[in-house]
């Protein structure tokens, strides 16, 4: 039975507000409404996904953000935030921190939703091209399944694209950038939307394939760091 019962406007205003006033007695004042009003619905939307997120991959463990941020190593010592987010992803002290992960952010300005690396490193990257080259038409339904959905594929490119004249153009991205993802936008009302959870397992489904050719190139590069042969791009 589904818990999430929408995260309303006033407080995302609420939010924006707190981390205007960034002010420890303006948060405690507020602190039950921001709970009651954002962090326990996120809860709730946690629960509601678990078992679905599980069938796509039973290792994912799941977060969600703090109100108060962990500032120690940022410029920006702002204390508190106005987005908040939601991850499920596999326990990243076990894989050396780089691993895919299906999550959504929101604030009063917007909500973002997709799959992409926490950290990826270049050599899983080079173990993505690779497992690409091997297998070109599954990674090309994986990328069309998830355009489908309505993800755009992105990343950060190289200096100098590295693909060449018969790489498939889909592919190429795959090739020419450091570090890949797929999102999509929203406007800031998707959070209202009480079938939330079904909405993004629905995508998140639909990223299944691409996530899986995320992991393989993750527990290979892995296993390759534990032999003590890491590749360097």
């Amino acid at each position: 039975m589904a818990q999430y019962e929408g995260i309303q406007a006033d407080s995302l205003f609420l939010l924006a507000e707190n981390r205007f006033q960034d002010s420890k007695a303006f948060y405690e004042d507020h602190k039950p409404q921001l709970k009651r009003g954002v962090v326990e619905p996120l809860k709730h939307l946690m629960a509601d996904m678990a078992p679905s997120m599980h069938a796509i991959d039973p290792l994912l463990g799941s977060w969600i953000s703090r109100v108060r941020r962990d500032n120690r190593f940022t410029k920006d010592k702002l204390m508190y935030r106005e987005n908040m987010w939601l991850v499920f992803l596999r326990d990243k002290r076990a894989w050396n921190w780089s691993v895919p992960a299906f999550y959504i952010d929101f604030s009063l300005n917007g909500v973002e939703w997709g799959m992409g690396f926490y950290s990826v490193t270049p050599s899983i990257m080079k173990c993505l091209r690779r497992r690409v080259e091997a297998e070109p038409m599954r990674a090309i339904k994986a990328i069309r399944q998830a355009q489908r959905a309505g993800f755009a594929l992105d990343g950060t490119p190289y200096a100098r694209p590295r693909s060449t004249p018969d790489i498939p153009k889909e592919l190429r991205p795959l090739y020419d950038c450091r570090q890949v993802g797929f999102s999509r936008t929203e406007s800031p009302d998707f959070m209202t939307d009480t079938t939330l959870g079904e909405r993004l397992v629905k995508g998140f489904t639909a990223l299944a394939p691409m996530y899986s050719l995320f992991i393989e190139a993750m527990e290979e590069d892995f296993g390759i760091r534990r032999d003590g042969n890491a590749e360097q791009d």
